[in-house]
């Protein structure tokens, strides 16, 4: 990429060293307007890039619908690859918090694994299919133990912090944890 090209003035008049001046600063300004567009660039994450995978893997908000349709896709190739074990995973895995955390950690290490420029170990892929295994497990565990959605149904998640004991538990952890000012007050 070639920059704006300044002179060093020689050939300019002596007395000419205010326009000189302005148009070193013009090119100064330039060169931060490319600077800043680089930096934009730079920051955009793509899609199919191993940086942009769910920095935040939790139930979407409207900023995580991209990064949510990209998980969809990349669960809904490996259900169609891995269909003989099509009986861990049900319809709605994308409303349950732990499932999406889940689902999101195991393509994070596919990333890593099979989309490497150079696979960093050989037994790596091996490796996967064995924790693939392992939270295909826990995501079965899950949903059919705990709400007990079927393949037709979804059942929401109950969770733990509805029962007035998890509020009665987490006030008396805040009472032992959270010090109290000098005016009495503590911090939430």
């Amino acid at each position: 990429m070639s920059g704006p090209s300044v002179s060093d003035g020689s050939d300019d008049a002596p007395g000419d060293l205010r326009a000189l001046v302005e148009r070193l600063l013009n090119e100064v300004e330039n060169l931060w307007a490319v600077v800043d567009g680089l930096k934009a660039r730079r920051s955009t994450p793509r899609s199919t890039d191993f940086d942009s995978t769910m920095a935040r893997r939790t139930l979407p908000t409207e900023r995580d619908v991209a990064d949510l349709a990209d998980l969809r896709e990349w669960v809904d190739s490996l259900v169609a690859r891995y269909a003989s074990t099509g009986d861990w995973l049900r319809p709605c895995w994308w409303r349950h918090g732990f499932v999406v955390e889940e689902l999101a950690a195991l393509r994070v290490a596919w990333l890593a694994v099979f989309n490497a420029e150079q696979p960093s170990d050989p037994t790596a892929g091996v490796r996967w299919h064995e924790e693939a295994e392992r939270c295909r497990e826990r995501i079965r565990r899950t949903i059919s133990a705990g709400p007990g959605c079927t393949a037709v149904s979804h059942r929401p998640d109950q969770p733990i912090t509805d029962d007035p004991r998890w509020a009665e538990e987490r006030a008396e952890c805040h009472e032992l944890f959270v010090p109290t000012r000098s005016d009495g007050s503590r911090d939430l």
